[in-house]
């Protein structure tokens, strides 16, 4: 098959062999695929993003420096399964996956040399923590069911109560998933913070109630932060020095919710959490309920996710479109269409 191939931040289309389905899993077409945040990390911090996972492990980990298939935010279509794998999909029907593969140990969709992800024309996927569609949603919408899986399994880590006013930094794709879910649980007001002006404007379009450019005005600041309300903070942003601007910024008694990755090493101060009695909750991925109730909602068109989509590319536009992401004025989310 064709696929996009990244080793060491370097992209390039060539010919691997076909993914071959084992028991229990099943052989699809990927369809649509979203570049994620953690991709283009994945590119410009490979040998961060490698030794940290070798260190600490878990589900969300590259542990390779040899070229992988990228892609883990896909619609795919059924073309066969394994043996002994459960007729539960037929050939033809749209499928959406958390993107894990337990073989001896498990395997991240994407992020394995065993198991390509949807920057690539077939992937393998495992039958049990695989979706069905619902008649009627368009395949790009359906591949983002991961992301914004992410956003709801944050805001339910988040323990709202509805009291809240809520705050989040950095609106890309991560922090306008949170967006979405928070508007969704009737949540306000939702403050919005980033630099830039595309994605204020996007957070606005979804329903942001106060969107702040940080370069002239602090979110801190903003009056409906500054009424009687608690105050949940959604971190969405991942690069050094973040958390401690935060937890320096945080009114007294702030809950922080960290959804933004950060590979390198970070510091922040203890003491100033201390001394506003912060609470900080870290939250990775979702549960295979979470991301079932994300995919119904937003074939309900519950979510409105219509707006993220900025781009479509053939295999051969992915390495162009890790470039064009790194400006966060011209896109929110590229699909990578691989037989497009």
């Amino acid at each position: 098959m064709k696929a996009a191939l990244m080793e060491k931040g370097r992209i390039w289309v060539d010919d691997v062999p076909d993914p071959v389905p084992l028991a229990g899993e099943l052989l699809v077409k990927s369809r649509a695929c979203g570049i994620c945040g953690s991709d283009l990390h994945a590119a410009r911090y490979t040998e961060e993003f490698v030794e940290t996972s070798r260190e600490a492990g878990g589900a969300f980990k590259l542990t390779t420096y040899a070229p992988v298939v990228l892609g883990h935010e896909f619609c795919a279509e059924v073309l066969d399964r394994g043996p002994d794998t459960p007729a539960t999909f037929k050939p033809g029907d749209l499928v959406c996956s958390i993107p894990g593969l337990p073989r001896d140990q498990l395997l991240g969709v994407g992020y394995s040399e065993e198991a390509p992800g949807g920057f690539g024309e077939y992937m393998v996927l495992s039958a049990a923590l695989t979706i069905a569609v619902p008649g009627g949603t368009p395949i790009e919408h359906a591949a983002l069911t991961e992301p914004m899986a992410v956003g709801l399994h944050a805001v339910n880590k988040a323990a709202l109560t509805g009291r809240e006013a809520a705050l989040i930094i950095g609106c890309g794709p991560v922090g306008l998933a949170v967006l979405i879910s928070l508007k969704h649980c009737g949540i306000g007001p939702i403050i919005a913070a980033d630099f830039s002006t595309t994605r204020r404007r996007l957070a606005e379009q979804l329903g942001a109630d106060v969107c702040v450019d940080p370069s002239e005005q602090s979110p801190y600041d903003t009056a409906d932060l500054k009424r009687p309300h608690d105050v949940v903070i959604f971190e969405c942003v991942g690069v050094p020095g973040m958390l401690d601007q935060v937890f320096l910024s945080a009114p007294r008694n702030a809950r922080i919710v960290v959804v933004g990755v950060c590979l390198q090493m970070d510091h922040a101060r203890p003491l100033i959490a201390i001394n506003k009695e912060l609470s900080v909750q870290y939250v990775l991925g979702y549960s295979l309920e979470e991301f079932a109730e994300t995919l119904r909602l937003i074939a309900d068109g519950e979510y409105h996710v219509a707006p993220l989509i900025t781009g479509r590319v053939p295999l051969d536009g992915v390495a162009a479109a890790f470039d064009e992401l790194a400006d966060p004025e011209r896109h929110a989310k590229i699909l990578v269409e691989p037989w497009a």
